[in-house]
């Protein structure tokens, strides 16, 4: 990432520098973060999906015989369901990270090696 310093009086970029952040990329704050807003999104999905299946419900209530409002009303229900899937993985992984991380910090206070290594070591093991 790059951080532009702009120069206001002559209205150019007079410096570009590489950007370091002061806390991680992947901290939990910024997972938990990305996690509301992507459930926050699923659950938007979700509503569109009822919506649009309350509309395909009235076009067969008034047709019966209408075979493709039948399919897409279907299709409706699979896309409500896959975006509440979504956001009982995102919270599954939220789970699992929270367990994760209580689990470094009793490594860690053990005095135990606190690696990726070791990580990866203890994930085959299991």
């Amino acid at each position: 990432m790059f951080c532009h310093i702009w120069d206001t009086q002559e209205r150019k970029i007079i410096m570009v520098t590489n950007y370091i952040p002061k806390t991680s990329l992947l901290g939990p704050t910024r997972i938990q973060k990305l996690a509301k807003k992507l459930i926050e999104e699923a659950t938007e999905d979700r509503q569109l999906a009822l919506e649009a299946h309350r509309f395909f419900r009235e076009m067969i209530d008034e047709n019966p015989q209408d075979a493709a409002a039948k399919n897409l009303m279907v299709d409706t229900l699979k896309v409500a369901q896959a975006s509440k899937n979504n956001v009982v993985k995102i919270l599954n992984l939220m789970v699992k990270m929270g367990e994760v991380e209580s689990d470094k910090t009793t490594i860690s206070g053990k005095g135990s090696p606190n690696s990726v290594f070791a990580d990866l070591d203890n994930i085959a093991d299991e």
